[in-house]
């Protein structure tokens, strides 16, 4: 009896990730949801085939085999980091959660690292004088009553900010855009985009949802005189979503860092929230570009981890 329902299950959990991992998933509004639970359902698949081994030696040792085959090339794993002698750049990005009760812990913690960009999601318009107590003498996009924040983001910098475009996706809506800077890096130039597509608690905000990181996708695919770009945002989206910005030239900090989580609707103790968290949070780097250390930090009050790395702009 224990040996058909581990196998149900199993047949059950792995056949839904297979099917995910299809170009249907594209299509339809259920199985893209499921693609942020592809690596649950892949080691749900193994886990219960170790058990079943005590069972079922010989099919139990095929299946693990197999669940744990596909996992791999699934999940990308990251070992070390290089040690670069560039100088690099230090950013953080955070969903801070509009109505965090525990804001002002978390602008204390941000004033700690003060990084040389932070990028914040999520921004109350009422928190806009710590933003700006935050920003120092930094420079920032969204204190500014013209700009007020749109979808919540909010970002500072140490760089100073040569132009600033807010992209709309939508027409006759206020909601829906990507903020794009241009900074002044020493002598280069960096493009900075932000996003915060909507959580596709529907198929209304699914469609929005896709139709921005679409909207990224051409932007990211258009010439520019700026070679060096970085990408930051709460995508709502999984990574190994078909809907996913994929973009030549670019790499994405899942690929390089490996597996990692960055929301959860419970607070987890960090190796449980590794393996059972999603990985919604991203950042994109293009290939001029290096990626120089990869951490996450649990933030109070946001059911959101912190993303916080190093990017290198190598010198010629």
């Amino acid at each position: 009896m224990v040996k058909y329902f581990l196998l149900i299950i199993i047949s059950i959990a792995f056949t839904l990730a297979l099917v995910a991992m299809s170009s249907l998933s594209a299509t339809y509004y259920w199985l893209d949801l499921v693609t942020s639970f592809i690596p649950h359902l892949l080691m749900l698949s193994f886990g219960l085939s170790l058990i079943l081994i005590f069972i079922k030696p010989k099919l139990a040792t095929s299946i693990a085999v197999i669940t744990l085959t596909t996992l791999l090339i699934n999940l990308p794993i990251t070992l070390s980091f290089n040690n670069y002698s560039d100088p690099s750049i230090s950013v953080s990005q955070l969903n801070i959660n509009y109505y965090n009760a525990e804001i002002e812990g978390v602008y204390n913690i941000l004033g700690n690292e003060r990084n040389n960009i932070t990028a914040l999601f999520e921004v109350n318009d009422t928190d806009r004088a710590r933003f700006i107590e935050l920003r120092g003498d930094h420079f920032d996009y969204g204190s500014a009553e013209i700009e007020g924040f749109p979808d919540g983001i909010g970002v500072i910098t140490k760089f100073p900010i040569l132009q600033r475009i807010t992209h709309s996706v939508f027409e006759n809506s206020v909601r829906g855009v990507i903020v794009e800077l241009h900074l002044a890096v020493g002598h280069e130039k960096l493009r900075v985009f932000a996003l915060h597509p909507p959580s596709p608690r529907n198929q209304k905000l699914w469609h929005k949802r896709n139709m921005m990181l679409l909207y990224l996708t051409n932007l990211l695919n258009q010439p520019h005189d700026i070679k060096h770009t970085l990408v930051v945002g709460d995508f709502n989206t999984g990574p190994l979503s078909q809907h996913f910005t994929r973009v030549d030239r670019f790499n994405t900090c899942y690929q390089l860092a490996g597996h990692y989580a960055s929301w959860s609707p419970v607070k987890l103790p960090q190796p449980l929230y590794s393996i059972f968290g999603l990985t919604i949070d991203h950042c994109l780097l293009s290939d001029s570009l290096l990626l120089d250390t990869f951490t996450t930090q649990y933030i109070p009050g946001s059911d959101h981890a912190m993303l916080k790395y190093n990017i290198v702009l190598p010198k010629q």
